[in-house]
């Protein structure tokens, strides 16, 4: 309730709008429900041809206004292409209705967060697209809503659960110096670098994708409420990541969640469980550096309350 109060007084303040624009102060978002994808499924942020492509036209199935009459799935599943794919959980059943992404390798597939629920529905879903592959179950960051399916996954054959400690992380992905040494995870013929983004949360990830050139940032950058509970820290990742996405190519950025509506500066209110006019998922480079200028522009104090720019809030804690 605290964070729709807030957000409530951010809407109605014109001084709390942001003005920090987007590189080239070019549009990057397609219409709702369509794809921002270059015509052939080209890549608008990287060189022709260094990446593989994707599809990202999908309609998202996005809640009920009535949940009791509510007939979507558990989940869906969108392939980005082969060896990608996109699953939402359902806003009637978890109203975070977080996105799960399942990049596979040659031998191993990355699980990025188990979800808001608890079910088998995940998991059985996770293994039918992987088939014997070895699947390491990992996390963007340490939030309910991102490991709620944690159980179903421990203790299951041919797959590792990574732990949320630090120590488990650093672990696993090699990020010897904390959070300034970037990890990385080998799939079999497919490496993901890894990043440590803490300031939504201690532990925060994310993830690069060298084939695809998707660039999967958790709940630190996606179209909503940028919770922000370490302000300092925060705005160092969120540089490190600007320098990052300055010498990669970058094909799409997609979050955790779609909390804004497909018209500029409006969001749903949070907790809602029906978004029929939802904002695409992804966001592309120029937000990264969008963000990272906003956050240098409002300074080293956190404004008081929440600032409104066309795909994302500024919302610290």
């Amino acid at each position: 309730m605290f964070r729709a109060i807030k957000l409530g007084v951010a809407i109605v303040l014109t001084a709390c709008t942001g003005t920090a624009p987007l590189p080239g102060g070019s549009a990057v978002d397609a219409p709702a429900g369509s794809s921002s994808d270059a015509p052939g499924g080209g890549n608008p942020d990287a060189p022709a041809g260094t990446l593989d492509g994707g599809s990202l036209t999908v309609t998202w199935m996005h809640g009920s206004a009535n949940c009791g009459a509510n007939t979507d799935p558990e989940i869906q599943v969108h392939a980005y292409n082969s060896t990608v794919h996109i699953i939402r959980q359902n806003k009637c059943r978890t109203f975070e209705a977080p996105f799960i992404y399942v990049i596979q390798g040659q031998t191993k597939a990355l699980v990025i967060d188990t979800g808001g629920t608890n079910t088998v529905t995940l998991r059985d879903q996770v293994r039918t697209l992987v088939g014997a592959k070895h699947v390491i179950a990992a996390h963007s960051h340490a939030h309910g809503d991102h490991v709620a399916g944690d159980s179903r996954f421990a203790g299951q054959p041919n797959t590792t659960l990574v732990g949320t400690t630090r120590a488990a992380i650093q672990a696993q992905f090699g990020i010897t110096t904390w959070p300034t040494t970037t990890g990385s995870i080998d799939l079999g013929g497919r490496i993901l670098d890894v990043l440590a983004i803490p300031g939504h949360e201690p532990t925060h990830l994310a993830f690069y994708d060298r084939k695809t050139g998707l660039l999967f940032t958790g709940d630190s950058l996606y179209p909503g409420l940028l919770f922000i509970n370490d302000w300092a820290t925060y705005r160092t990742s969120i540089s490190r990541l600007a320098q990052f996405v300055a010498a990669h190519p970058v094909s799409h950025v997609p979050g955790a969640h779609i909390e804004m509506t497909s018209t500029p500066k409006q969001v749903y209110p949070y907790g809602t469980t029906y978004q029929p006019a939802e904002h695409v998922l992804q966001l592309s480079a120029a937000h990264v550096t969008q963000l990272n200028a906003a956050l240098t522009q409002l300074g080293a104090t956190p404004p008081g309350n929440p600032v409104l720019y066309d795909d994302f809030v500024i919302d610290p804690q």
